[in-house]
């Protein structure tokens, strides 16, 4: 917080994982760095579940590929609106990889949109967000999406 008690937040990750319902935060994340002039990092983490050593590079780097042309692509429109945003794409699971990429590059917040499944549903398929909510050692900010 600043002097007058106003959240400053220099370095917000933001997971996306290509759906629309996950950019829903992207609108909420503007109004915040109305604020500040923050830095925005769109955040992608993806893994292959090739068995084939040969292919698994090949799917590897595809996903990589992928992954970060669509997230330059959202951080592009951002930089359209003055927002300083970068695309980061990792290797790994999701919530541990988010988890662990904003400890370690010092993030002031995790901005994510969620499902807002519950119940069996949420049991079943798991929810990345409330993964993040667990091991993340920094705020997180969650917009329910019905």
């Amino acid at each position: 917080m600043d002097a007058e008690g106003n959240f400053m937040f220099k370095k917000v990750l933001v997971p996306l994982d290509g759906s629309k319902v996950a950019e829903r935060i992207l609108p909420r994340v503007e109004k915040l760095m109305q604020c500040c002039q923050a830095e925005v990092h769109l955040f992608q983490a993806v893994v292959t579940y090739e068995v084939a050593p040969e292919k698994e590079k090949e799917d590897r780097d595809r996903l990589f590929r992928e992954a970060y042309a669509y997230l330059e692509k959202v951080a592009g429109r951002l930089r359209n609106r003055k927002i300083n945003a970068h695309a980061v794409v990792v290797y790994g699971k999701d919530a541990i990889q988010i988890c662990d990429y904003a400890r370690k590059q010092k993030f002031d917040l995790i901005a994510m949109a969620t499902h807002g499944r519950s119940g069996l549903s949420r049991w079943a398929l798991g929810s990345v967000a409330d993964k993040v909510l667990h091991c993340s050692q920094i705020p997180v900010m969650l917009f329910r999406v019905l």
